[in-house]
Parts: C-alpha cells; structure tokens; sequence
C-alpha cells in the first residue's frame, strides 16, 4: 500500500488519476519528440548538394526536392487521349522520340509552326513533323553546322536558345557539353528569334526543348515576356544535375508558374536512362489549357 503524508492510506481513485496523468502526459511528450524530428527531416538540407560552385550557401531542403518530383515529374494533369510517339528512336537512348498530344485540340494542322531546340544530329523528331507539312525551325549552337535549309518545310539555325540575348556565350562542361564544343555560342530570347522569323504574336504549335538544364532560366524568361502563351504545347527534357542540385526551391518555383499559367502535364516519366524515380533528367510534355479551348 502506498501511504500520504500523514500516512493515510492513497485510494483506487487516487492512483488511477496518477498513472492516467503520467500516461497522458508522456503520450505528448513522444508525439511532440516525434513531430520534432519530422519536420526536422523535412527541412534539412540535402548534405552535399547545398554549396553553389561560387561558394555560397544555399539552403535546400527535401521538402521542396519532392515537390518537384511529386507534382511536376510523376504527376500527370492533363489526360490526353491520343498520344503519339513522333519521330523514330536511336539505339542511344530513345533520343529523337517525343511523345506528342494529338487530341483534336492539341493537334498540329496545315502550317503548323514547330520549334525544336536541341537537335545533337539527331533529326527524326524534325523530320516527321516536315513530311507532315509544318513550318520547322530547328536551333542547336553545339554542332558546329552553319545555318541552313535541311529539306522542304525544315530549317536549321546555329544559334541557341537563352534567357537573354548574346553573341559570346561559354557553354558549362558537363555529361552533354564536352570540351570539344566549348566555343562561343550565339544565343537569343524566345522573342528575339519570334521576331527573327516574323511570328511575333503567332502560335507555336509545338515547342520541344532539350538544351541540358538550361530550360529553367528560358521558362522564367519566357513567362516573364509572355512569349509562353503563344505556346500550344510543350515537350522535351528537363534536367537537374551538377552544382545545380542547390536550386531545387528556384526550379521548384518556375515549374509552378509554368502549372498556374495555364500548362497541364499530359506525359510525365522517367528518362530512360534513369534506373530510379528521383533521376535528375525528365520526359514531360505540357498542354496550354489557355489554347486549347
């Protein structure tokens, strides 16, 4: 029996509400212990990824890396119904296929405008899209080609697409620029080369991109001068690797301007390179909802 101070003897009653107050309270101290560690893990910083190659220190935590991937790369939004894989695939890696929206909104017609940025000699995608009877206008700095006319309805221009325009831009060396290419490239806005080739205000029917981890600061731009909604459909790779693994909150904040905007994932996957989900290059292809009404 346990005795009070005047030695009396403690009831049943007593000793319940002791233990049921102990209980209670060491129950909030663990799911408190537990929420702490929690949300310590989700605002951590990724170990390794979170120093800029200027030495800067930039906070990045997984919260936002699973955003990116949860909402924009395994995250369809937009259900097409007839997807087409267009061009032909190579043995290195299924490059020169997109998947393309078909749906009679969506669809490319007659004089139907396409842009492609990022051809590597790779032309199937191109190609089909001209046998088809649309205007092609295909961009790549990297392959040392001068500006030319490839075959009816495509032509190739040897300048690169940027967030600002610049006749002496050095490339980064990295998995897709070798040093062999490192000259300098002639880049231009979205609205310097609509201007170039009269279609200003005009809409691009298709715009695939592939310029190795360069798309975010072109997406940005674009938003920015509004060149964006004259885009009927977008597709190719997005890319994160290297010292731009710190910039998962930037990349993460593009992608959903691009989503607010009025663009919708119809194709999301894995790159078939990647061997796991959270791989830093992409396949998605987008719908503007705005111009398919």
């Amino acid at each position: 029996l346990e005795y009070n101070n005047n030695g009396l003897c403690l009831t049943d009653e007593v000793m319940f509400l002791r233990y049921f107050f102990w209980g209670f309270f060491c129950a909030i101290f663990m799911v408190s212990s537990i929420m702490l560690l929690y949300m310590y893990w989700m605002v951590r910083p990724i170990q390794g990824v979170h120093r800029r190659s200027d030495g800067n220190k930039i906070e990045l935590t997984w919260r936002e890396a699973e955003l990116l991937f949860t909402e924009f790369v395994s995250k369809k939004t937009y259900n097409c119904e007839v997807v087409e894989a267009v061009g032909s695939t190579t043995k290195s890696h299924a490059e020169g296929v997109h998947l393309t929206c078909m749906d009679q909104k969506y669809q490319p017609k007659a004089q139907c405008i396409v842009y492609s940025f990022g051809i590597a000699n790779i032309w199937h995608f191109e190609d089909a899209f001209a046998r088809r009877g649309c205007q092609v206008f295909a961009f790549d700095p990297s392959m040392k080609t001068e500006s030319h006319k490839r075959m009816d309805n495509l032509w190739f221009y040897n300048i690169g697409l940027g967030k600002v325009d610049s006749d002496n831009f050095t490339p980064r060396v990295d998995k897709y620029v070798d040093k062999s290419q490192i000259f300098t490239w002639k880049l231009r806005t979205m609205k310097s080369i609509m201007e170039m080739l009269g279609h200003t205000n005009k809409t691009i029917d298709v715009l695939k991109m592939d310029i190795e981890g360069y798309e975010f600061d072109v997406i940005s731009s674009m938003i920015d001068d509004g060149t964006i909604e004259h885009v009927r459909q977008f597709i190719g790779e997005w890319h994160i690797f290297g010292d731009q693994k710190y910039d998962y909150p930037t990349k993460y904040s593009i992608a959903k301007r691009l989503w607010n905007f009025g663009f919708k994932t119809f194709n999301a996957g894995v790159h078939p390179r990647c061997k796991n989900r959270y791989c830093f290059q992409v396949d998605l292809g987008f719908v503007n909802t705005k111009l398919g009404k």
